[in-house]
């Protein structure tokens, strides 16, 4: 089973005009949802979160709640989001790309069972991250 990568950040809910509620992140302003509920809320709240900061290499650093300032309309709730689980969900568009490789290498890898498109895939983002 993959280990968990859960983040939580506070967020701040708002009552509004038309008797919905909005969420938005103190710390992730682009991630900003809606319910017709709080409960409601905090759930599009954890897909928002989430789905702002899949993949990102470096997180927010979450702001304390004691450091939080809010009107009198507002409360605040904290959000966890397990990273994982976003990305297990998230399909990610593919290419087909015909590579040449030499043929001893090929029967090599096909040996061990080496998925060809995986692990160049990570070569790829290994060079280009590097």
């Amino acid at each position: 089973m993959r280990k968990a990568n859960i983040v939580t950040y506070p967020a701040l809910i708002t009552a509004d005009e038309n008797h919905t509620y909005d969420i938005e992140f103190v710390d992730v302003p682009e991630a900003f949802s809606f319910g017709n509920s709080i409960n409601e809320a905090v759930i599009h709240g954890q897909d928002a979160l989430g789905l702002t900061l899949y993949g990102r290499k470096t997180l927010p650093k979450a702001t304390d709640i004691e450091n939080i300032k809010k009107d009198d309309a507002q409360m605040i709730v904290i959000v966890s989001v397990d990273l994982n689980i976003i990305k297990s969900q998230i399909k990610e568009p593919t290419v087909h790309k015909n590579v040449t490789i030499p043929a001893d290498l090929a029967e090599k890898a096909q040996k061990q069972g080496i998925n060809f498109s995986a692990t160049l895939a990570d070569a790829l983002r290994a060079k280009i991250e590097a």
